[in-house]
C-alpha cells in the first residue's frame, strides 16, 4: 500500500465507527437508566466481567468507574470459575459485557448472581443472547458494522461498548457530585496528579524545616544542615522571621 492508500484505509475505519457511534443514542433508554440507578444505589463494588476483546473493554470501564467515585473491580470471566467468584459479595452488582451475549464463560458468573441474588446488568448487542435474557437490566446496542474489512475483529462494537460504559461511569460521577479534590485523591500519580496537587499537600511543616537562630554556632548550623537534609538551613530571629 502507498501513502495515500494507507490514509485513505485509516478514514475508512473512522468513518466506519463513527457511523456506529452515531447509534447509540437508542441504546440510553429505560434500561440505562435502571442500570445506573442500580450502581449508584449498590452499596458494595460494581464487578465488571468479560473475556476476549470484551473483557479488556470491561477491565478499562471498571478502572474508570473506581478512579470517579464508584468502587469496582474487574473479574475475567474464565479466573471466576476458577475461585475468583469468592471476590463477589451479597452487597455487589455485576457489569456483564458481551458483544455477543452468548459467551460460555460467563455462565458460571451468571448462574452465580442468580443463586445469590446479587444483581446482574449487562452490555451486549445480542437481544436473543443468554446474557440477556438472564440480566436483571440489559443494555441493548444495535450490531454494527465492524472496521475490519472481514467483518469479524471487534473494533466498532468495542467502541461503542467503551462509549456506553463511559457515559455511565461519568452520568454517576455527577450524581455523586465527584469534583477535582475528590480525583485527585484517587489519582495522584502522573500529569493529571500534579495537576491537582495543592502546595499545602506537598510542603514541609514548620518541624521539618532547617531553621536556625541568629545566635546559633556553626557547629549547631552543620547539625541542623545534616539533620534536616536540605542542603540548607533558614536564619530566623526572635520574631520568627527569615532574615
Amino acid at each position: 500500500m502507498n501513502k495515500l492508500q494507507i490514509l485513505s484505509e485509516a478514514k475508512k475505519v473512522l468513518s466506519i465507527e463513527l457511523k456506529a457511534i452515531k447509534s447509540i443514542g437508542s441504546s440510553f433508554d429505560n434500561n440505562f437508566y435502571n442500570i445506573v440507578k442500580t450502581i449508584f444505589q449498590t452499596k458494595g463494588r460494581v464487578i465488571v466481567t468479560g473475556i476476549g476483546k470484551s473483557g479488556h473493554i470491561a477491565n478499562k470501564i471498571s478502572a474508570t468507574l473506581s478512579s470517579t467515585g464508584t468502587p469496582s473491580q474487574f473479574i475475567h470471566a474464565t479466573e471466576a470459575s476458577h475461585g475468583d467468584l469468592g471476590n463477589i459479595t451479597r452487597n455487589d452488582c455485576i457489569l456483564a459485557i458481551s458483544n455477543s451475549g452468548q459467551s460460555n464463560e460467563l455462565n458460571d458468573i451468571i448462574n452465580f448472581s442468580k443463586r445469590f441474588n446479587i444483581p446482574l446488568l449487562s452490555i451486549s448487542a445480542n437481544k436473543k443472547g443468554f446474557l440477556f435474557s438472564k440480566s436483571d437490566y440489559a443494555i441493548l446496542f444495535k450490531k454494527p458494522i465492524e472496521a475490519c474489512p472481514l467483518n469479524l475483529a471487534p473494533t466498532s462494537s468495542t467502541t461503542m461498548t467503551l462509549i456506553i460504559g463511559d457515559a455511565i461511569a461519568i452520568t454517576l460521577l455527577k450524581m455523586r457530585g465527584f469534583k477535582k479534590s475528590h480525583f485527585s485523591k484517587f489519582h495522584p500519580g502522573g500529569n493529571l496528579g500534579k495537576d491537582l496537587v495543592k502546595i499545602s499537600e506537598i510542603m514541609h511543616g514548620i518541624k521539618e524545616l532547617p531553621l536556625v537562630k541568629e545566635s546559633d554556632l556553626m557547629s549547631k548550623v552543620l547539625l541542623i544542615i545534616t539533620k534536616k537534609s536540605f542542603g540548607c538551613v533558614g536564619v530566623i530571629n526572635k520574631s520568627m522571621n527569615l532574615v
